[in-house]
């Protein structure tokens, strides 16, 4: 789930809440320097937003975790501007193209994740133009990419063979090695086959009456069963494209202003879509909603065929293969259920009770997230341990050097209470 800008906005904002009696905060502060750079109190709090963001987070953090968050993010960006200052003396450079068709992708993606006018409530409350934002994310898309070009440098002198897998299985025969990389098959729960001709029984005398004449609007009134929008005749606004579910939308974007879909199942159940207006980046429509509900049995059900897919793959099959048959999450399921690599120490909270206990090569039991059944497994094959190791070796050899390039530059911190409350003091000059 990707969170929206506002959601954190209040508390990563420059103009933070204080409690009754302290010294208000300046608008921005020094927080950092970095030989000639400087990293500022805001710049540490975008960077906060974005990990929250692609972590997930489902409520704000509490004041010691937010502290400990931006600690975490500063230190990050302070590494980040030594390999930067490190590529500069080593004459690397990044093709300005790649940046910008980053650049642009990434805003594509807020811009369709929150509505306009949202987005520009949260960068007026943050201070915020959004030139600013663009030179933010341009600056942190430069850094990474300088970086990269470091670790492909330091990754060309590295080689991984047999034992060195070997002697990593080893090693973590008992426990979990520092990051997994997890493969996943999910499946949704869906209704019962008596449940979903219900509701398209249901949407099809509506569509009768409206075919007789009656006004769209009062059907769904009277039919619908979506409590957000029946007593508004089913209007559900104007949505540009990924804000809701991809049968709904698809249906919608193909009819004609004033046309009425065939029934449509999404997993709410089955609808009729009147297409009301068709803008540039957005459609406006209504619907009438027949919901197919689901039960403990649907529930069950689903379980029962993904224990029956984990004995498979226990008991020989490909887990691969498997999940490119059956998981219903078609992102990992095109890579053979390949889902991502994480840090056992940064496991998310909602996984953590089902990879936890495994050991590599190990399936989670089922278990369910919302509407969804998963099993996770913990990926042992050759090349997956390869990599594993090469990341290891690869993070330890940057840190070597992100730390003997920190002896040759000037660095100071002054992330703390007390000092950002304090004048503010302009960088020193490169080289003091």
């Amino acid at each position: 789930m990707r969170y929206s800008l506002c959601c954190f906005a209040l508390i990563l904002g420059l103009g933070a809440v204080l409690p009754a009696g302290a010294t208000p905060e300046l608008l921005d502060r020094i927080v950092a320097v970095v030989d000639n750079q400087v990293i500022l109190w805001s710049e540490v709090n975008f960077r906060v937003l974005l990990e929250l963001q692609e972590r997930g987070y489902r409520q704000q953090p509490g004041p010691e975790e937010l502290a400990r968050l931006r600690q975490q993010a500063l230190g990050e960006m302070i590494d980040e501007h030594v390999l930067v200052l490190k590529a500069q003396k080593d004459s690397l450079q990044v093709d300005e193209t790649q940046v910008e068709a980053i650049l642009n992708q990434r805003l594509q993606e807020l811009k369709t994740s929150m509505p306009a006018a949202e987005l520009n409530a949260t960068l007026e409350r943050a201070g915020l133009s959004e030139r600013q934002l663009k030179n933010r994310y341009r600056k942190d898309i430069r850094h990474n990419l300088l970086a990269d070009q470091l670790r492909n440098q330091l990754a060309f002198r590295l080689y991984v063979g047999r034992k060195d897998v070997e002697a990593y299985r080893q090693a973590y025969r008992d426990s979990l090695p520092p990051r997994l990389s997890l493969s996943k098959i999910s499946i949704e729960v869906k209704p019962s086959p008596q449940a979903l001709e219900r509701a398209r029984a249901k949407i099809e005398e509506a569509r009768q009456k409206l075919q007789a004449g009656e006004v769209f609007a009062e059907l769904a009134r009277r039919y619908s069963e979506d409590p957000g929008t029946a007593a508004n005749g089913g209007d559900l606004g104007c949505f540009k494209s990924g804000q809701l579910v991809p049968e709904f939308e698809n249906a919608a974007r193909q009819l004609k202003p004033g046309q009425v879909s065939d029934p449509v199942l999404t997993p709410y159940g089955y609808h009729l879509i009147q297409l009301r207006e068709k803008r540039e980046d957005e459609v406006c429509a209504s619907h009438i909603l027949a919901r197919a509900p689901m039960d403990q049995q649907d529930r069950e059900r689903t379980a029962a065929q993904l224990e029956d897919l984990r004995r498979r793959a226990q008991t020989g099959e490909d887990f691969a293969q498997l999940a490119k048959t059956y998981s219903e999450d078609l992102s990992s399921a095109q890579r053979g259920g390949l889902w991502q690599v994480l840090s056992t120490d940064q496991l998310p909270s909602f996984i953590q009770p089902y990879v936890g206990q495994l050991k590599l090569g190990e399936i989670s039991s089922p278990f369910f997230l919302e509407d969804s059944g998963h099993l996770l497994k913990i990926n042992e094959d050759q090349a997956t341990i390869e990599n594993l190791v090469r990341e290891e070796r690869l993070e330890t050899a940057m840190r070597h050097l992100i730390e003997d390039y920190r002896q040759q530059i000037h660095i100071e911190e002054r992330l703390s209470e007390d000092f950002l409350h304090q004048p503010s003091l302009p960088p020193p000059p490169p080289g003091k």
